[in-house]
């Protein structure tokens, strides 16, 4: 019979595979239980970032584990492979969001209007943690805004104050953000809808489907004379506050819309913040980039900077 020499088995090989599996694992259930609430976004990172060095070894592991194949024939061709696929699968994401953290500024606060931010209605809940975080509103971080960020200001536009606040609010319940608070909302909407109680009185008067019960029909009221009332003045400035998450991460944002009546057009600014760290990795300038343009398609691209 002829002289087959037994194989080795790649010690490597076998470890990388089931480092990856576990280090897969660890991220996607980190990120599953902050996605529904079950873990708060710096222990996520924390987690995130333990993977990430198990999936660095992992890669080291595969690489020995393919040249042990190729210098002395070593089993463990299948398990480097699956185990440096498992460790990309970490190692490409988190190397993107390294990109963003060194190219971006470290900046966790963007407003439309650097030089007077709209101010919170309601002051967003930070909880301390191991992150560091500083001043969103220092005149460092807004300089490093202009400089990054020069295309995002606010926008003017053709129309009156209550029709673009119907807009806001339309592209904002698209979007399923949550309002917190408001001010001068109210008073710009009422009267635009009809209430439940108009509802109501017309059915109590026997009025449905546009036709009128004679019997129960109430007799007309005397027409008021308009000329005499006088008229309470149309609110010009309305401020928005609403809450909202990324739809992959589920990182918190807050944002707050202020809108402005000038003459014959309404001037909307912006401003949006995340909640843990100094820097948001741009995704609160693309939430503002992504809002105004929907903004200008719901009130026909009418818009001027």
């Amino acid at each position: 019979m002829p002289f087959r020499p037994e194989r080795p088995r790649s010690i490597a090989a076998a470890w990388s595979r089931r480092l990856g599996r576990f280090a897969v694992l660890l991220a996607l259930v980190a990120l599953a239980l902050h996605r529904v609430g079950m873990l708060e976004l710096p222990n996520t990172v924390a987690a995130v970032l333990l993977a990430t060095v198990l999936a660095a070894f992992v890669l080291g592991l595969a690489i020995i584990g393919f040249f042990m194949l190729w210098h002395i024939g070593a089993k463990g061709g299948h398990a480097s492979f699956s185990g440096m696929v498992m460790a990309l699968i970490i190692l490409i994401p988190v190397g993107l969001a390294a990109s963003r953290f060194v190219l971006l500024p470290r900046i966790h606060d963007i407003s439309t209007d650097v030089q007077n931010p709209p101010e919170w209605l309601e002051e967003p809940e930070i909880k301390p943690s191991w992150i560091p975080r500083s001043d969103g509103t220092r005149p460092e971080a807004r300089q490093l805004q202009i400089e990054a960020y020069s295309q995002i200001t606010g926008r003017r536009y053709e129309g009156a104050i209550d029709r673009v606040l119907l807009a806001v609010q339309t592209v904002a319940r698209e979007n399923k953000w949550v309002q917190v608070a408001n001010v001068g909302v109210e008073a710009l909407v009422d009267g635009l809808e009809p209430s439940s109680g108009d509802a109501q009185g017309r059915e109590e008067a026997g009025i449905s489907n546009g036709e009128a019960d004679p019997a129960r029909a109430p007799l007309p009221a005397p027409r008021p004379n308009i000329e005499d009332l006088a008229l309470a003045p149309m609110p010009s400035f309305a401020v928005v506050q609403y809450r909202t998450r990324t739809l992959v991460l589920g990182i918190p944002q807050d944002v707050l819309i202020r809108l402005s009546e000038e003459e014959q057009t309404t001037f909307v600014d912006m401003r949006a913040a995340t909640r843990d760290g100094d820097h948001d990795f741009g995704i609160n300038a693309d939430l503002i980039r992504a809002f105004l343009r929907d903004l200008d398609l719901q009130l026909l691209g009418i818009a001027g900077g």
